[in-house]
């Protein structure tokens, strides 16, 4: 027997059926606890794990405006690994969404996914990882004239 009212079914309904939304279960810790869970050792190498997760959502045509830390997720495997999933996509836009090449370079400069998870990191784990700005985003920054 079902524990979802009518109208709860309704709206799980609706939500289950629009194009584009998958639901995983992924066991975890966030990216956020790193400290907790991984060692001191692993977590430069886990970050940059994190940025190429974002780096291969830009490789498609994708921009996420709200990159952050707890967005990640990271899924234990044997001998100390771990697998690291980003979880959110609701405010992601598609290069197609864009006019012209100029407008979609814009909007990656100013939202610079990369930098907003990598600075984070660096000031959470205090030395434990320290990021580097990638060739891409640095081309966008100079560009466009961004200030780090």
């Amino acid at each position: 027997m079902s524990s979802f009212t009518p109208t709860q079914k309704t709206l799980l309904s609706d939500d289950i059926n629009i194009p584009g939304i998958f639901f995983q279960d992924v066991e975890g810790f966030l990216l956020t606890d790193i400290a907790s869970y991984g060692s001191k050792d692993s977590w430069h190498r886990i970050c940059v794990d994190a940025i190429r997760v974002v780096d291969v959502v830009d490789d498609n045509g994708i921009l996420n405006e709200d990159v952050k830390a707890r967005d990640f997720i990271l899924k234990t495997r044997p001998e100390n690994q771990f697998h690291v999933f980003m979880i959110n996509f609701a405010l992601c836009k598609f290069r197609e969404e864009y006019q012209n090449e100029t407008e979609w370079e814009e909007c990656k400069a100013t939202s610079d996914e990369e930098r907003a998870l990598g600075y984070v990191m660096q000031k959470e784990l205090q030395g434990g990882f320290v990021y580097h700005q990638s060739a891409r985003y640095n081309n966008l920054d100079e560009k466009y004239q961004m200030d780090g």
